[in-house]
């Protein structure tokens, strides 16, 4: 058995071996494949980051409409107390406005979200754009004084620094993922924070006090 074992070891060793030889003949084409799958990853952030200024752009557009509408219902209620008041009508407009600057509200804290994780992504593409540009600078040279793949691999210290490059590269890559993470949360909390929920807080007494604000900002623009 003891035998056996030694053999069995020995073909272990062997195969590692073997492995080695392989990988080491080849360091330059695992170098430049590393690469090109960090360019992929680099395309698909920045079609993620082109996706989220595209969705910001829309709500800052929708904050431009509400807060529009709300400038609107004020002017309606200003014109009904300088004439013959309809108190009825007034009322129900300052109602429409306070659910209107409360969907406001909302919005704003979406669209500033969105900016953070937008600007996250962008420092995140920056740093590995960099970091892949040296990386081709550095294949390139690698290719240029390549004579034989097995011998550069044995007789340089390039063995020592792909190890050390795919070091730095899984360091970036769990920064990605991280980051990736971290969005991932927080547009699950944002998906759980709606804004018929935030009205659903709202009680009976701030919903009423708020009216009374935009009833005396009303009249105070009317007199």
């Amino acid at each position: 058995m003891g035998i056996l074992n030694k053999l069995a070891s020995l073909t272990r060793g062997a195969a590692r071996e073997s492995a080695e030889v392989l990988i080491d003949a080849n360091a330059i084409r695992i170098f430049e494949q590393e690469i090109v799958d960090v360019e992929a990853a680099i395309g698909a952030r920045k079609q993620t980051m082109s996706e989220m200024l595209v969705a910001r752009k829309q709500v800052d557009r929708e904050i431009e409409s509400v807060e529009e509408v709300i400038k609107k219902r004020e002017e309606q209620a200003s014109e009904l107390l300088s004439g013959e008041s309809n108190a009825q009508l007034v009322e129900e407009i300052a109602d429409d406005i306070v659910q209107y600057e409360t969907m406001l509200v909302d919005l704003k804290q979406q669209s500033n979200t969105m900016a953070i994780r937008i600007s996250r992504i962008e420092a995140t593409l920056r740093k590995g754009l960099s970091q892949v540009t040296q990386y081709r600078r550095d294949l390139r040279l690698m290719k240029a004084k390549q004579i034989n793949s097995s011998i550069l691999a044995k007789e340089s210290n390039l063995p020592k620094q792909l190890s050390e490059l795919q070091h730095t590269r899984q360091h970036v890559a769990d920064l990605q993922s991280g980051d990736d993470d971290r969005e991932s949360v927080w547009e699950e909390m944002e998906g759980r924070i709606s804004t018929e929920d935030t009205s659903k807080k709202l009680s009976d007494l701030e919903k009423e006090k708020k009216k009374q604000a935009v009833l005396a900002r009303i009249k105070k623009i009317s007199s």
